[in-house]
């Protein structure tokens, strides 16, 4: 005869312990899975020059929006909108016969702070998408500005497994030197004024 106590016992412990190996797997490989269905993840970059101009002269060049054409690269700039966030658009017709569309996201002269997000990827272009740029002044010493440049954005290719010219390291270097170019020549344009 058997005991039924004793086979209770044997049942809860075998329950208890394909309860705590089912856990044990979820805890492992859950969060393995979440990653390699997530994609690409989002980068950033920040970047900082010092102009040798008063904040608000940078400003004024900065914040006209719809004469961008001192970026490097850029042969004229086609806007509307009259600098309103998330109406204001430009059209950078480059040099090269190519065209970067951008949208006016934040526009606050009190805090010196212009936002932009370019639209339409061309990873051709910039091997990155989903562009976003916030532009931000500070005094500095000596009458000075600080400038700083911080982008969001992701990597060229948005799935798993990138291609070698578009994945995170590629993305974060082509943004950088374009984000360091970009100050190189804000800094040239208010300082030859």
């Amino acid at each position: 005869m058997r005991k039924p106590f004793t086979q209770s016992r044997v049942d809860i412990s075998a329950t208890r312990r394909f309860i705590l190996g089912a856990a044990a797997w979820l805890a492992v490989f859950l969060p393995i899975a979440a990653f390699a269905a997530h994609g690409a993840s989002p980068l950033k970059v920040v970047e900082t020059t010092i102009v040798d101009a008063p904040p608000g002269k940078v400003w004024a060049v900065v914040a006209d929006f719809a004469h961008a054409d001192w970026l490097p690269g850029v042969a004229r700039v086609e806007a509307a909108g009259e600098d309103v966030p998330e109406q204001a658009r430009r059209k950078l017709i480059m040099a090269d016969g190519g065209v970067v569309e951008e949208l006016l996201t934040k526009r606050d002269a009190e805090r010196m702070m212009l936002g932009v997000h370019r639209e339409g990827d061309d990873v051709k272009r910039l091997p990155a998408t989903n562009y976003t740029a916030l532009i931000t002044l500070r005094p500095a010493e000596d009458g000075k500005t600080q400038v700083e440049w911080k982008a969001r954005f992701y990597r060229g290719y948005p799935n798993n497994d990138p291609p070698p010219e578009l994945n995170d390291d590629v993305a974060i270097a082509a943004v950088t030197a374009m984000q360091r170019a970009y100050l190189a020549a804000l800094k040239a344009k208010v300082e030859r004024k």
